[in-house]
């Protein structure tokens, strides 16, 4: 491990990867504990607040405090991450496994719907899962993992 961790320091787009993960690992937890204000807490005197003490990063349009929505926010990342790629995991790695296992049809079958699936915008994807069942977490989470399936499914038939 002391190899990996020699080598991976010296490319500063590692380092400046891991900063980044670690703070949003790090904002997650802190917000399971503590918040400086209650994210959804609307205070419409305070709308359009700057910087200050009280609110770090200020308030948004309806006075919702900018630092507790951040850090409560960090944790749907870390869940949409996970849970996507988890979905393009199962599937993926499934449908590769099975099109390398079977050849013929199958092979060739599963591959030319990854290529479709390449070929067919993950934006245009999210747009219409969104249209069809409406905005939230749980389409998000879908989309995304829908776009991960052929990615994963590539990379284990070649494998």
């Amino acid at each position: 491990m002391p190899d990996f961790a020699r080598r991976s320091a010296r490319h500063a787009s590692f380092v400046i990867g891991a900063v980044l993960v670690g703070a949003l690992l790090l904002s997650a937890a802190v917000s399971l504990v503590w918040s400086p204000w209650p994210p959804a807490e609307i205070d419409i005197p305070n709308k359009f607040a700057a910087p200050s003490a009280a609110h770090w990063f200020g308030t948004d349009s309806l006075g919702r405090d900018i630092a507790a929505q951040l850090l409560v926010g960090s944790q749907n990342s870390i869940v949409v991450g996970v849970v996507a790629v988890g979905i393009g995991l199962v599937f993926g790695v499934s449908l590769g496994l099975l099109a390398a296992a079977r050849r013929g049809w199958v092979d060739d079958l599963v591959m030319r719907l990854a290529d479709f699936a390449f070929a067919f915008p993950a934006l245009l994807l999210a747009i219409l899962l969104t249209a069809i069942y409406g905005p939230g977490l749980l389409v998000s989470i879908v989309a995304i993992g829908i776009f991960n399936i052929p990615v994963f499914a590539s990379i284990a038939r070649g494998a």
